[in-house]
């Protein structure tokens, strides 16, 4: 009888660490079992009590703070392939030319990756015909179980070809970026802190440390950040043995510590971190310790501004409550969470807020409050209370024809476009082979059609812009064609954050 009055108030539950996670009941938790027991026995009509259950939880976790949700079985297997880096499939990507689905490439390292071409038109999937009136159901008829078979019909260069490709587990990694600028600077580019994101980071380095780099530029824009290990793991690449990279503090005032180790390949190296206003969370935790001990110039604009910590826990129906259970802070002692005490709907449009005070265009109209000054291990003034600042800040500017051609609301259309032309030639000697490619494709051979889609008559334009154009179109291309690597080390040679780098760079020099 004690065991069983005991088993009513205490339980435990497993966080995403396999992790036990005390529970105790009170009052309101009996509270709410009877509701639901009335609704499933006693209510006058039939409802589904776990939608409605589902419901409740959804507003009473979102009465909490803006990061902590509640996660469907739906939403906790999208948030896994994420965070996991793989996912079940085919490894294709593609564009619908003329109401067909066109291949553009088959992802690398992977047993389908010589099976399909750019160009390619798929007809069917399992002998049902792909239409303008189903190619909504086009992916799902591509899905299956791992390692199954999946048969296509494919029009190439006009002849018909069966194939079957392979249902296997393909992987999505986080790091899209890694090339040389040029002889001495490096690049990587992490859009997300996933589990294998310190592995990849790292693999990265060495690969341009043995091309000899000796600066890097670490691209963390709009990494909206995730596990906070993976970005410890990340930042003890940059800092040196004993270096405070974050602390929590819980509930309790209980604070954790981690520290630095003699792991990282890159601790004395310059380093450069990009960030903008949607870099969050994990992607702080990594600029903030750099700025906090000057190990690196963060260049940019002010970052997103999330210093909770989540704990993600199974709620014992596959379902899962990701709670705050921490502030974390950077060595300096700074916490860069931005308030949210006038609501989630203001804390959600905060973005809108900085572009109306200007404070994407000029740094003056960052607001700091000097209540939140903190010296830094370093030496300098950095500020708490929203987002990490940067020290060197680039406006985004809407002047510029790069950020045109890149943000305004036509680019979907003119990607779509540059598809279409490049399909024309789809079976070009330069579209088979990335680096050839990069090296020696002039895009200008796209231009005119380009300029007449966007309404700049040929007669009328700027040629001093034309290797910004020619740059975007081959870009676009090779995104296409390659991947975002291959678009990254193309496109940064218009990129604003790099261009001021190299200024940067230069005047050293």
């Amino acid at each position: 009888m004690v065991g069983f009055l005991v088993g009513k108030k205490f339980d435990f539950a497993f966080d995403e660490n396999d992790e036990i996670v005390g529970l105790q009941y009170s009052k309101n938790e009996q509270k709410i079992r009877r509701l639901v027991s009335l609704i499933d026995n006693q209510y006058v009509n039939n409802v589904n009590s776990d939608s409605l259950v589902d419901e409740a939880i959804n507003f009473m976790v979102g009465k909490l703070d803006p990061h902590s949700t509640y996660l469907d079985k739906e939403m906790i297997k999208k948030a896994n392939e994420e965070l996991s880096g793989s996912y079940v499939g085919v490894g294709l990507q593609f564009r619908v030319i003329n109401d067909t689905v066109v291949v553009t490439r088959m992802l690398p390292n992977s047993v389908n990756e010589n099976l399909l071409r750019f160009g390619d038109r798929i007809v069917a999937i399992n002998k049902e015909s792909v239409t303008a009136e189903n190619l909504k159901n086009f992916t799902g008829l591509l899905k299956g179980k791992i390692n199954t078979e999946v048969n296509l019909a494919v029009i190439r260069d006009h002849i018909p070809l069966s194939i079957n490709i392979k249902r296997v587990s393909v992987p999505v990694p986080t790091v899209v970026g890694e090339h040389m600028i040029n002889d001495e600077i490096g690049y990587i580019k992490l859009t997300r802190f996933g589990e294998k994101s310190g592995d990849e980071v790292h693999s990265a380095l060495k690969n341009l440390l043995d091309k000899g780099m000796k600066t890097l530029v670490f691209d963390l824009r709009g990494n909206p950040g995730g596990v906070m290990r993976v970005a410890e793991q990340i930042a003890d690449e940059f800092l040196t043995k004993d270096e405070l990279i974050v602390y929590t503090k819980d509930k309790s005032q209980t604070k954790k510590y981690i520290y630095a180790t003699n792991y990282g390949l890159f601790e004395h190296g310059q380093v450069y971190v990009l960030i903008d206003e949607n870099s969050a969370s994990s992607s702080e935790i990594v600029a903030g310790a750099i700025q906090d001990y000057g190990r690196g110039t963060i260049v940019g604009r002010r970052s997103y501004g999330k210093g909770l910590v989540q704990r993600e826990i199974n709620l014992g129906d596959d379902t899962r409550v990701r709670l705050t259970v921490a502030n974390y802070y950077t060595p300096s002692g700074r916490s860069i969470q931005r308030p949210y005490d006038k609501g989630n709907q203001a804390y959600a449009e905060d973005i809108y807020t900085r572009l109306k005070n200007g404070e994407l265009y000029n740094k003056d109209s960052i607001k700091v409050d000097e209540k939140l000054r903190y010296k830094a291990p370093s030496g300098k003034f950095v500020y708490g209370g929203g987002g990490i600042i940067p020290d060197e800040f680039v406006a985004l500017d809407v002047t510029s024809v790069s950020n045109w051609l890149n943000y305004n609301n036509e680019t979907k259309f003119y990607k779509e476009f540059i598809v279409k032309e490049a399909d024309k030639t789809h079976d070009l000697f330069f579209f088979k082979n990335e680096q050839r490619y990069i090296k020696y494709f002039g895009a200008g051979i796209y231009r005119n059609e380009f300029l007449k889609m966007i309404g700049v008559p040929s007669n009328q334009f700027n040629e001093q812009l034309g290797t910004i154009v020619d740059n975007y179109i081959k870009a676009t291309l090779a995104n296409e064609l390659f991947g975002t690597r291959a678009y990254l080390e193309i496109w940064s040679k218009e990129d604003e954050m790099i261009k001021r780098i190299l200024e940067l760079e230069n005047t050293k020099s």
